[in-house]
């Protein structure tokens, strides 16, 4: 028989929700819900959010955050995460236990108190109630045994999908199993620059590399970045001020803000992936371009992915194969993008279309 006491939780109770917590469970005092913040309240909030970008951005200008650094603090992070706070595997077995050991209704509920003649009232009630309680518990048990059963059975066909499709990524687990065919043209900077227009605001180089390109734009006055997932192929930049992330491209685009870039390059892996994969990127792409922005697309010409041998590899172990440039720019049409554009160079294409723009800039 449960005996708890009217009184606040005391000592025992507050280990046990530490072991329960510790063990990944969400059990914890539920507090209450905190007004909704004032326009003052807001106004500081991004006002700080501000701040802490403007400052990393500075570091990463000062060489401060290579990519290296990026990585163990990311290790680190992912150590230091509680059971069953993150979204890993780990964390979802952690919760699915801990729902297992909370799916039981007990109605044997306590009568413990110190104050007198409380004790005896509560036995009454629970007496008299006890018929009524157990129907109801009959019923959620039920319930809840079925529903851990649905999640065990989820659990286990959802893990069969993970095997399969991370199964190269477990064998490199320092970046992408594929290493990007990085492309390089004469002349594809230089077009490409030119078809950006005027600087107005942060581009984004996908697959970036050793940041040729992000490092190409910056010196022409653009607020240039890049994103890689290969990290072997960020160790070594052309220069240590650029901005290069170690992340995944569609992890990367998800926390970015709608309308929030001027422009995006889309390059290397873009030609191996899925193609719904690729219209999910696109629509990703097109959902944080500013309404004045554009989009560029650097891919691999189909000709030259079927039959040169430096690309064998990818042949092999790419979930797809590039589009050709007539399939780019029937996309990019379709998705509202104008003036879409194509220049073929040695190997490759690159395709520009511009966001609600009726005016490409000149060559």
């Amino acid at each position: 028989m449960n005996q708890s006491l009217d009184e606040p939780a005391n000592a025992a109770t507050g280990k046990t929700q530490e072991i329960d917590f510790l063990n990944g469970s969400s059990h914890v005092p539920v507090s209450e819900s905190s007004p909704p913040m004032n326009v003052q309240t807001n106004e500081f909030m991004s006002k700080i959010a501000r701040e802490i970008e403007d400052e990393v951005r500075r570091k990463r200008a000062q060489g401060a955050f290579p990519p290296a650094f990026e990585r163990r603090l990311k290790t680190i992070f992912e150590q230091l995460v509680p059971p069953g706070a993150g979204n890993s595997r780990r964390d979802f077995e952690a919760l699915l236990r801990s729902s297992d050991r909370a799916a039981y209704f007990d109605i044997d509920v306590p009568i413990a108190s110190h104050k007198p003649g409380v004790a005896k009232i509560k036995k009454l009630l629970r007496t008299t109630q006890a018929w009524y309680l157990n129907y109801l518990a009959q019923q959620l048990n039920n319930f809840s045994t079925n529903l851990m059963r649905l999640l065990y059975v989820f659990d286990s066909r959802v893990k069969k999908l993970e095997d399969l499709g991370e199964s190269t990524i477990r064998v490199r687990q320092s970046g992408t199993f594929l290493k990007p065919y990085y492309v390089t043209s004469p002349g594809l900077d230089q077009k490409l620059l030119n078809s950006m227009g005027e600087p107005a605001g942060r581009v984004l180089i996908a697959d970036c590399g050793n940041g040729y390109l992000v490092n190409h734009l910056k010196e022409h006055g653009f607020d240039s970045y890049g994103v890689d997932a290969n990290l072997e192929s960020l160790e070594n930049p052309i220069a240590t001020t650029l901005d290069l992330r170690w992340q995944d491209l569609e992890e990367h685009l998800k926390e970015i803000a709608d309308d929030a870039l001027f422009g995006i390059v889309l390059q290397n892996t873009t030609d191996m992936i899925s193609p719904v994969e690729k219209l999910d990127l696109i629509l990703q792409a097109k959902r944080v371009l500013a309404p004045t922005g554009n989009l560029a697309i650097i891919s691999i010409d189909p000709h030259f992915f079927e039959t040169s041998p430096e690309l064998l590899v990818q042949r092999d172990l790419s979930s797809g194969r590039p589009f050709a440039p007539e399939t780019w720019r029937y996309i990019l049409e379709q998705l509202a993008f104008s003036n879409v554009s194509t220049t073929s160079f040695e190997n490759c294409h690159l395709t520009i279309g511009y966001f609600n723009n009726n005016d490409a800039p000149g060559d």
